[in-house]
């Protein structure tokens, strides 16, 4: 009888923790970084995310000024401050504190990004066109700035293209180099890591031609890492290029609308499915849409589907940990929409000029 009380207490407790540990790993941690100015947002915003039910609960708030770009290692978060005096912010979300607040030395930086390989955190402010290097201590604080670059590019957009625009830097999975976009001069840069002792700095080894006049913002890479693809924000299209040995070509170019389709366009972020069979993407605009593609064995793309964020300005675009959700920041209908992978609405919550979510 001893026996069978013991088996039976053993096996509940057992469903208990599965039980426990199965709702622990459907609940996740959302940042969301946001415009401060001219809106009721108070800085960075976190909260919890089901990811079984797309339920989202606020948990706390970070005050900060236009935090609009996050990246996070650990327990440390990173912001940019996307100001006239562009400020890189380092915060502690275990000690609820800042450890480092550096300038930018450049106007509304408006991405962040994290060596997987090295410890340093690269900006690209977009109004002056630069790129900061930044080298970071142990523990996650801005140690130095070690390198600087500013461009001087143009394109054929007369009203967008007077001049170099860097929008972002996208690390390969092996922290060796950098692809950064400058959306002024239809070029993507590509930088390698140099380490001399203690000190990085940026060495250029190609430019990748962008379609003209399309805009280069966002970009992400195939699983094997042979094929980008380009997010062109003045076209609201998607530059497929592919590596043929050490240089990058263009091999497909695709509309993030439908054909019927004039308004205007505002091509904004772009994010890979874990398992590399499926590329999302959003276009602000008039369009604003979530367009969806399958990825064939060649690595170009095929349309699958094309629909309404239900909100406006669609900013950003994130698949959550566990691959089951989408999360699209709108930020001029202050709202994020959830949906499931397969584009069905799960929720929308209520932020204040939402523009990046990371998990």
């Amino acid at each position: 009888m001893k026996s069978k009380s013991s088996s039976l207490i053993f096996f509940l407790l057992t469903t208990v923790i599965f039980h426990m540990e199965t709702l622990y790993a459907q609940t996740q941690t959302m940042y969301v970084g946001t415009y401060t100015n001219q809106s009721e947002s108070k800085g960075v915003y976190i909260y919890n995310l089901d990811e079984h039910s797309g339920k989202v609960e606020l948990s706390k708030t970070i005050p900060m000024s236009n935090p609009s770009f996050l990246a996070r290692k650990g327990d440390i978060l990173y912001a940019v401050n996307e100001d006239n005096e562009g400020m890189l912010i380092a915060y502690d979300l275990k000690q609820a504190k800042v450890l480092s607040e550096v300038s930018t030395n450049g106007m509304h930086p408006c991405h962040v990004a994290l060596s997987p390989r090295d410890s340093i955190v690269i900006v690209s402010n977009y109004s002056s066109g630069s790129l900061v290097l930044y080298s970071l201590r142990d523990d996650g604080s801005i140690k130095s700035q070690d390198d600087f670059m500013a461009f001087a590019g143009s394109s054929v957009n007369k009203e967008r293209q007077q001049e170099s625009h860097i929008h972002s830097a996208f690390f390969k999975r092996d922290g060796s180099r950098v692809f950064v976009s400058d959306l002024g001069a239809d070029l993507i840069y590509v930088f390698e890591i140099i380490q001399k002792e203690d000190k990085f700095n940026l060495h250029k080894v190609q430019e990748i031609n962008t379609k003209a006049g399309g805009g280069p913002r966002h970009l992400v890479f195939s699983k094997d890492e042979k094929t980008i693809y380009s997010v062109l924000e003045l076209t609201g299209e998607i530059e497929v290029f592919q590596q043929n040995g050490d240089k990058w070509v263009s091999k497909q170019i695709v509309p993030m609308y439908t054909a019927d389709f004039n308004g205007e366009h505002g091509g904004a972020d772009i994010k890979m499915s874990k398992n590399g069979k499926y590329l999302y993407a959003t276009n602000r605009g008039t369009a604003n849409t979530l367009a969806t593609y399958q990825v064939n064995n060649k690595g170009l793309l095929q349309s699958k589907k094309i629909q309404f964020v239900e909100g406006d300005s669609p900013r950003n675009v994130n698949i959550s940990p566990g691959g089951k959700l989408l999360l699209i920041s709108n930020q001029n209908s202050n709202n994020i929409t959830v949906f499931s992978k397969n584009g069905n609405k799960k929720n929308s919550v209520d932020v204040p000029k939402p523009v990046c979510v990371i998990f």
